[in-house]
């Protein structure tokens, strides 16, 4: 379905009127829009590209990532088309996209990825944002224009039957500084493999709550799972493949009594245990647990190299924590050691053979498998492209 610019602003305008989600949901603007808002937050939107070509054939190439937006659109186009292994990429499962948000130049980033890699893009919409963003996104001059944020699986293959699930809502995110109507989603897509004994896969992708609980993160993995089992009993995919943020930090944020907590924690600890737990963030974060008990492969498929990183005294979460506490934990922590560094990015796959350095050549590119791996350093104008890094595997079809 698509909806004009200007007409999601007058939603924007009519919804953001009030104090709680609960008092716009008793509202009469809520309940006459109900429809509408549901078509544009449930309905995938499709931008097929006219005759996409998979770069390769052998084996199928999947990245997961996030792109912090897609602010720096060209720079992720360049790289999605010349950087010597995100470029065979025929399946990519990408997070933070936005569609008409002034913050990242009112553009629609999923329909300009499409054409600009040669791929079939299907958007699935988190929210309808009624706010310019964070920090020095509200100072910017101008207005959004669809104000849309969410998630997206760009393909070169054909595809059919896209969906979203709703994830459980665990942030208050018509409350927050950041106002917005939606939730978490998950976007699923079946991609339709031609001449290979793999005749289709389900692709799915999503992006857990970042300030909130590993309980919340498990929550939301578990109905997305769960989701997925039932509507496998009635398909006919030979293999699903999840790529996701799941924003395995291991702490629970949002609140002064939890941030101090993580204060305490990030004080308390050895750097070097630290360390290891976030990059090893499974004992506490039970999201990647429901991965394993749902029989998805999960070691096979991922490297244990830092995806994210993060400055303690910088972070979000600094401005919880009162302030005696936050003098306190500035004093004692060596700003050589302020830096933390996370695995939030996760491949994982079912009924699905993850490959191996050259374990499958394509011949008809000369191009060999590589053993899943993520790829930092991609700067852009002396700056990171995002925030976070992409990761990779081949999968055997």
């Amino acid at each position: 379905m698509k909806v004009e610019p200007e007409e999601n602003q007058r939603l924007v305008e009519e919804l953001s009127l009030f104090t709680t989600f609960a008092e716009l949901r008793r509202s009469d603007a809520y309940r006459s829009r109900a429809a509408e808002l549901h078509r544009l937050l449930d309905e995938p939107r499709t931008y097929e590209f006219s005759s996409p070509q998979p770069r390769l054939h052998a084996f199928l190439r999947v990245v997961e990532w996030n792109i912090q937006r897609g602010t720096h659109v060209e720079a992720i186009i360049d790289v999605l088309n010349t950087h010597p292994i995100l470029r065979f990429a025929d399946l990519l499962l990408l997070n933070e996209l936005d569609d008409g948000m002034l913050r990242s130049g009112n553009r629609n980033v999923p329909r300009e990825l499409s054409q600009g890699i040669g791929a079939h893009a299907i958007y699935g919409v988190e929210y309808l944002e009624m706010t310019k963003g964070i920090g020095d996104e509200l100072k910017l001059e101008g207005r959004n224009t669809a104000a849309l944020h969410g998630n997206a699986i760009l393909t070169r293959h054909s595809f059919s039957n896209p969906r979203t699930v709703r994830l459980p809502r665990c942030e208050k995110n018509y409350e927050s500084p950041e106002k917005r109507v939606g939730g978490r989603v998950g976007l699923l897509v079946e991609v339709e493999i031609r001449g290979s004994t793999l005749s289709s896969l389900l692709a799915v992708t999503a992006h857990l709550d970042v300030v909130n609980t590993p309980s919340c993160r498990d929550r939301q993995m578990r109905a997305l799972l769960d989701h997925i089992d039932l509507q496998e009993s009635r398909g006919s995919n030979q293999g699903i493949v999840i790529g996701a943020d799941l924003n395995s930090h291991t702490f629970a944020r949002g609140g002064w009594l939890r941030s101090s907590r993580s204060a305490i924690r990030i004080l308390t600890t050895r750097q070097e245990r630290l360390a290891h737990e976030l990059l090893h963030p499974e004992t506490r974060e039970p999201a990647i647990g429901q991965l394993k008990k749902h029989g998805y492969e999960v070691a096979a498929l991922n490297d244990r190299r830092a995806t994210s990183r993060a400055i303690v005294s910088t972070g979000s979460d600094a401005n919880w924590v009162p302030g005696p506490l936050r003098r306190w934990v500035l004093r004692r922590i060596d700003p050589s050691a302020l830096l933390l560094e996370f695995r939030l990015d996760w491949l994982a796959s079912r009924g699905l053979k993850a490959l191996g350095a050259s374990e499958k050549v394509d011949h008809e590119t000369g191009v060999r498998s590589i053993a899943p791996q993520t790829c930092p350093g991609l700067i852009h104008e002396g700056a990171p492209i995002s925030d976070h890094d992409p990761i990779v595997a081949d999968l055997a079809l």
